[in-house]
């Protein structure tokens, strides 16, 4: 059986824009925030779990695609 290949940046991308939608503009979650919710989201998948500077990475790159989000500070974001 062929394990299924998955990308960290299209999974983290995908979890930020559903996530989004749940959320009221102002308001402020951490990047690390945000990757314990990807980690407990069905976007999260068991072959990115010896990732965990690259989830930083990802949540970032996701926040700037989205295009939803400001940064306040390094690592500190906020829903436009």
């Amino acid at each position: 059986m062929l394990k299924e290949k998955y990308s960290l940046n299209a999974e983290t991308l995908n979890f930020i824009t559903e996530f989004e939608k749940t959320v009221e503009s102002g308001k402020v979650y951490t990047t690390q925030e945000l990757v314990d919710l990807f980690e407990k989201s069905p976007f999260n998948k068991e072959q990115f779990d010896t990732y965990k500077k690259p989830k930083n990475n990802s949540i970032w790159y996701a926040l700037k695609r989205s295009g939803n989000w400001t940064m306040l500070k390094r690592g500190v974001y906020q829903k436009k």
